[in-house]
């Protein structure tokens, strides 16, 4: 690995990260036999030592696909533990089997709208918006709610930073 760990030459790209990605086998002494191995190494401008993720696997894909297949993951994962964290998905107290599951699918409903509230209308911010910001900022906010003339009013207060986001989501107008 020690030669690939040397600091690329040229100008970083605009985003600052230069990644260069490895393929190589290792043995380790408890192991029969060598190992494929893949590493990533991103060097961040500012930075003076490499970041290294490595994957050890048997996979036949590219080096490049094993990477972005294991991101993946990675993130499918964050996504689990953000509904455990946030929106208590691991609390299942009661005692019959059908609480319990009515427990998990609402929490599991109530996560798949807050995502596509974070995925389709909260744009234009450079930081992924985690669920429970979301449920901080936009959920618990103090409004009234009132009903007219056949059409649902949601009242929130003229000065509230964040209005945009409630235009957004309920189709309001500018």
């Amino acid at each position: 690995m020690a030669p690939h760990l040397s600091r690329p030459v040229g100008r970083p790209p605009k985003s600052g990260i230069q990644v260069k990605i490895v393929d190589l086998h290792y043995q380790a002494k408890s192991w029969s036999r060598p190992r494929r191995v893949v590493a990533k190494i991103e060097w961040h401008r500012g930075e003076l030592f490499p970041r290294i993720g490595s994957v050890v696997n048997s996979s036949r894909l590219p080096a490049s696909k094993v990477i972005k297949i294991y991101n993946g993951r990675g993130d499918a994962e964050n996504r689990i533990k953000e509904g455990k964290n946030t929106l208590r998905w691991d609390k299942t107290s009661c005692q019959r089997f059908e609480a319990n599951q009515a427990r998990l699918t609402m929490g599991v409903l109530a996560y798949n709208l807050l995502h596509m509230i974070r995925q389709f209308y909260v744009w234009g911010e450079e930081v992924k918006r985690s669920i429970d910001w979301l449920i901080k900022r936009l959920i618990k906010v103090g409004a009234r709610v009132s009903y007219h003339a056949r059409r649902w009013y949601v009242l929130i207060a003229s000065a509230f930073p964040l209005a945009h986001h409630y235009r957004a989501v309920l189709a309001w107008g500018p």
